[in-house]
């Protein structure tokens, strides 16, 4: 298949009303008091961006079943540069995202850091939604086989909703297209916090204080790109210089002439130029067009909002529903394309697109919702429960001391 069989046209309108859509219905979430994350809790503009990112992921999909139902084709990475890149550009942004965020945990060392508190946190981040979304796959599959329960389904269960891998279910060989299989990133990014995460901090206790510690980043990007050539069989390489990516944005922060010009106009032309280049020019984000990720992503670390956008209300909404708009985004597709026939029938395929604003604004309202009743509760419970961890480990310690 050709880029020329799409309706390009049709993609691209039906892509900025999705991102128009999912702005005014998040601006009015807003106005009706949803909690926004303070000020002194962003680094960057990153909150603001990490919505735009989930609803690219949910274009590139849209066109992908666009694909599957009108033009013959498979679930695979669309053949246009830019419908591709808006699925995995999106995902590498995110992995960069984690790099940042969890880098000031590296630089503190792995004595610092209470590492059960640490896991007790992301896994309370992680696993409500992801359990959440787990049922809703599992309702889609009964319906879909008429089958119940079987004794297969709790090891299924277990590696669903760890990310762990998607087995079939209930005698159902291919369950994770329901999701559009995006629990594969989220495989990654648990092997970043159970291995990548810790092992830096220590390399930081026993080697990078004597060193600059933009070294650590680097010595990553190095070692993976030396590990992807002669351990090839360990996909972790791949990604790891995404998650190092993050950490020297973090790196940029830190020093002032460079953050101030990440946030001139100037550098808000050349981030937007990189991404557009990364967008339309390269098939893969993981080679040649990974620094060209890296340069918009640096420049939004840094906190420049791209023109006052990624400070809007509107953008912060979406930031927080992004988790949920990433997992989710999958089924909703799913139930469009193989049960909302009685909908898509009546577009052409050039204006079959034009449903993609409705899909953004039934996820955004759902979206918001999980967030409130999953999300947030869970994140609130994993903080008390490491909290009383660090406590219990600090009386263990002080009576040990004794």
């Amino acid at each position: 298949m050709t880029p020329m069989s799409y309706p390009v046209f049709g993609i691209c309108v039906g892509a900025v009303l999705a991102f128009v859509a999912a702005i005014v219905i998040a601006e009015m979430i807003a106005k009706a008091g949803f909690p926004l994350p303070s000020g002194g809790k962003r680094i960057g503009r990153i909150d603001g961006l990490r919505g735009f990112m989930a609803l690219s992921v949910m274009i590139s999909h849209f066109v992908i079943w666009l694909e599957i139902t009108r033009l013959g084709g498979s679930w695979a990475p669309p053949s246009a540069y830019l419908f591709a890149q808006l699925g995995a550009g999106a995902v590498t942004l995110f992995f960069m995202t984690t790099g940042l965020l969890f880098y000031p945990r590296i630089l503190a060392g792995f004595q610092a850091n209470s590492w059960p508190a640490v896991f007790i946190a992301r896994a309370f981040r992680l696993i409500p939604l992801s359990s959440l979304t787990f049922v809703c796959v599992t309702a889609v599959v009964m319906v879909k086989t008429g089958r119940h329960l079987d004794a297969d389904f709790p090891g299924a269960a277990l590696q669903w909703i760890t990310a762990a891998g998607m087995p079939p279910l209930l005698g159902y060989a291919d369950p994770g297209r329901v999701n559009a299989y995006v629990l594969w990133s989220l495989k990654y990014e648990w092997q970043f916090y159970l291995v990548a995460l810790p092992v830096c901090a220590l390399l930081v206790d026993l080697l990078a204080r004597r060193l600059p510690s933009w070294m650590l980043p680097a010595a990553i990007i190095l070692v993976s790109s030396i590990g992807k050539k002669f351990v090839p069989g360990v996909n972790l390489w791949k990604f790891m210089p995404l998650f190092a990516t993050g950490m020297l944005a973090y790196e940029a922060q830190n020093r002032p002439v460079i953050a101030r010009w990440l946030q001139s106009r100037a550098a808000t032309w050349c981030a937007l130029l990189a991404l557009v280049v990364a967008t339309t020019q390269f098939k893969s984000p993981y080679d040649l067009a990974w620094p060209l990720f890296a340069i918009f992503f640096f420049a939004v670390a840094c906190g420049n909002d791209l023109g006052g956008l990624l400070r809007t209300k509107a953008a912060l909404v979406l930031g927080e529903c992004s988790y949920g708009l990433y997992l989710m985004h999958g089924i909703a597709l799913f139930l469009l394309f193989t049960r909302g026939g009685a909908l898509t029938d009546l577009f052409a395929t050039p204006f079959l697109p034009l449903l993609m604003p409705l899909v953004a604004i039934v996820l955004v309202a759902l979206t918001s919702a999980t967030y409130l009743l999953v999300e947030r509760p869970g994140m609130n419970a994993g903080k008390i429960l490491a909290d009383r961890w660090r406590s219990f480990a600090g009386r263990k310690l002080s009576f040990a001391a004794k």
